[in-house]
């Protein structure tokens, strides 16, 4: 599948959301942070959070189950790896529809003016997009 709008999201971050947000998260937080977002929202399995050092390209990445961060994080970015643990979609809609919800409630960022921003960005989003129920349900 292709990752056709990683570009558009990436620089509406830059754009929109960094001003915006101003969470910084120690490593030595960052699973009570998961934590909490996961708790906050009824959901089971929070995503381990593992150490790994900043690279020029990458400063964290996710997998399901598994969350990589530095030393510290930036709270919004810390949220758009947890869209990716929770979704399957790379940066399609589904997950910019679950990032969407998640800077609502944690960062406190207006859903109007996320949408509105978005779709100036041309970024599609999915507001009806749920997290798959593998990642988040006991089995």
């Amino acid at each position: 599948m292709s990752d056709y709008q990683r570009a558009r999201v990436y620089a509406w971050e830059d754009q929109e959301v960094s001003p915006r947000c101003h969470t910084i998260v120690a490593f030595a937080n960052g699973q009570t942070y998961v934590d909490g977002v996961w708790m906050a929202n009824g959901w089971q399995r929070p995503p381990q959070v593992i150490y790994r050092r900043a690279t020029r390209r990458v400063l964290s990445c996710a997998y399901h189950g598994e969350v990589y961060l530095p030393d510290t994080l930036a709270g919004w970015i810390l949220l758009h790896e947890l869209a990716h643990t929770l979704t399957d979609d790379q940066h399609g809609p589904n997950f910019v529809g679950v990032y969407i919800d998640l800077l609502e409630r944690v960062e406190k960022l207006s859903r109007l003016v996320t949408m509105f921003t978005l779709k100036q960005a041309g970024v599609d989003f999915n507001l009806g997009a749920q997290p798959l129920e593998w990642v988040i349900k006991r089995t």
